[in-house]
C-alpha cells in the first residue's frame, strides 16, 4: 500500500486553497464537484512533491460529510495492486470496512472505500482489483 493523500475537511475551498499556497502548496487539480458523494474537492501538493492534500467542502445536506468538523478526515492509500482488498483488509484484523465501493469523480471515477480503523481513525483506499467481501 501507498500513501496517496491527506483528506481535510473545510467549510470554505477558495479560502483554504489560499491558505495552503502560502504554506508552499500548489494545486494539483481543478475544483471538482463530486455529485455522488455531494463535495467539493480540490487537491493540492506540497512544493517538494512528498504529500498530496485533498480538501474537501461538503455541499448541502445530502453530503456524505455533513455532520464532520472541520480538520483532519481520513489518509488514502493506493491499494490497486491488490486484487481481493476486502479479504486481505479483514486479514488484517485493524478495522472494519463501512461504505461499499464508490466511484470517485476526483479520482477519476475509480471506486474507492472507507474503513474505520480499530483506534478510531478512517482510511480511505482506492481500489484496483475487485472487491468480494
Amino acid at each position: 500500500m501507498k500513501i496517496h493523500h491527506t483528506g481535510i475537511i473545510i467549510d470554505n475551498i477558495e479560502k483554504s486553497i489560499e491558505i495552503y499556497k502560502k504554506l508552499g502548496y500548489v494545486l494539483n487539480s481543478e475544483i471538482m464537484i463530486d455529485d455522488n458523494q455531494y463535495l467539493k474537492i480540490a487537491f493540492l501538493k506540497s512544493s517538494d512533491g512528498f504529500q498530496i492534500i485533498e480538501l474537501i467542502e461538503p455541499l448541502g445536506e445530502k453530503s456524505s460529510i455533513k455532520n464532520f468538523k472541520d480538520g483532519y478526515h481520513h489518509i488514502c492509500y493506493d491499494v490497486s495492486e491488490i486484487s481481493d482488498f476486502a479479504s486481505y483488509f479483514k486479514s488484517l484484523k485493524i478495522g472494519k470496512i463501512f461504505t461499499k465501493p464508490i466511484n470517485a469523480v476526483a479520482l477519476e471515477n475509480r471506486q474507492i472505500i472507507f474503513a474505520c480503523l480499530n483506534n478510531g481513525i478512517f482510511a480511505e483506499f482506492i481500489l484496483g482489483g475487485g472487491l468480494h467481501e
